[in-house]
């Protein structure tokens, strides 16, 4: 398989697809209602009892949130996450994205995204006593993970776009801010916010499990990807920026 079929990013090319973007838009705003939904009409909360487990019990009803949402505060706190990864999206293809997104990369990239917070949404209906699940715990630890993760991502694009912006840097490699850490600063923030997104809502084994699947697609498909592109547009130059920069993700480990 060629690295344009791995990639779904048009790398090189500039400008926009009108009926890409509005796909994509339009799926990203469709997701917080979907997960709305699946928060307060979960059919796992009846089937628990039979798989071992028990909804969570989520503190005293009533108040603000509930009038406003329609769900328990925890529920509430779950369902934001939905909303802000929509907004984090939303703002990137609007904002910061120089290449088109094709309607089929949108397909892709919003159902995916929407079935990633599905399965988020799910796990928060009955993950409460599991015994690998720490409650309250996991949902503060998560949730902060999450915010570190959307703003070192949305940080790093708006300093590469920054950086891009400027005439004397056409051409060159950004290796200011975020990117003089790691090279990969984009994925390592969406990494971090899918980890803490699945953390507060499954717990500490599903948090686990959505890292691993991030980082291995990341070692194994997005990183090599990126790196053949960026060796021949930039040869000697990304040769460079490789030990100026020598972690690809984690800082200080790889």
């Amino acid at each position: 398989m060629s690295d344009a079929q791995r990639d779904l990013i048009a790398r090189g090319e500039r400008g926009s697809a009108p009926l890409g973007t509005a796909i994509f838009v339009g799926l990203r705003l469709l997701d917080p209602f979907l997960q709305r939904y699946i928060l307060a009409n979960s059919p796992l909360s009846s089937v628990s009892p039979y798989l071992g487990l028990s909804p969570p019990s989520p503190p005293p009803t009533g108040g603000p949130l509930l009038t406003l949402t329609g769900l328990t505060p925890y529920q509430s706190l779950i369902w934001g996450l939905s909303v802000g990864s929509a907004a984090k999206h939303i703002f990137w293809i609007l904002g910061t994205c120089r290449e088109p997104v094709y309607p089929p990369a949108a397909v892709v990239v919003g159902v995916f995204n929407s079935a990633m917070n599905g399965i988020n949404s799910l796990a928060f209906t009955v993950a409460s006593d599991n015994p690998l699940y720490l409650g309250p715990y996991s949902i503060y630890v998560g949730t902060t993970l999450y915010v570190i993760g959307i703003l070192t991502e949305t940080i790093g694009e708006i300093q590469r776009e920054i950086f891009k912006d400027k005439p004397e840097n056409r051409g060159k490699i950004c290796k200011k801010g975020l990117f003089s850490v790691v090279r990969h600063a984009s994925y390592l923030g969406y990494t971090l916010w899918r980890a803490g997104y699945a953390l507060s809502s499954g717990g500490p084994l599903w948090g686990a499990t959505v890292a691993s699947f991030f980082l291995y697609d990341f070692a194994t498909r997005a990183i090599p990807v990126m790196d053949n592109y960026m060796s021949g547009k930039y040869g000697e130059q990304w040769a460079k920026t490789k030990r100026d920069v020598p972690y690809a993700l984690i800082p200080g480990i790889w």
